[in-house]
């Protein structure tokens, strides 16, 4: 990526350069109601006129995606809520699996419930 930025910025930075070395000459620059002058070089007002360009659609472009933004802020904080719901219900999930695996399993020094038939082991003939 960096290499594509200097393959285009390189070149234009270097026409720029050539466009300012080339244009010194001074011109005025006034403001119909005002009745100041100022003198300035060509390649200021040229190159000037462009950055103030490139600002404005800058601009223009960030405030024409406020919308976008605030979309995605608000479905940022979706997501993150239902993350913290996921893993609230993951350990929900998680404790209510842990209770059920105690209550199937006998606790030490207490009897089998004798209502049930008692477990058949692996290979061996029911009674």
């Amino acid at each position: 990526m960096r290499l594509i930025y200097w393959l285009l910025a390189g070149p234009l930075m270097a026409v720029a350069a050539l466009f300012a070395i080339s244009n010194l000459a001074v011109v005025e620059i006034g403001l119909w109601p005002l009745p100041f002058r100022i003198g300035v070089p060509v390649y200021l007002v040229a190159l000037g006129g462009l950055a103030i360009g490139f600002l404005a659609g800058g601009f223009v472009a960030w405030f024409g995606a406020g919308r976008a933004r605030a979309r995605a802020r608000a479905a940022e904080r979706a997501v993150r809520r239902r993350d913290i719901e996921i893993e609230d219900l993951r350990r929900r999930a998680s404790r209510a699996e842990r209770e059920a695996v105690a209550a199937k399993t006998p606790q030490q020094g207490a009897e089998p419930s004798k209502g049930l038939p008692a477990p058949v082991q692996a290979g061996a003939a029911p009674q």
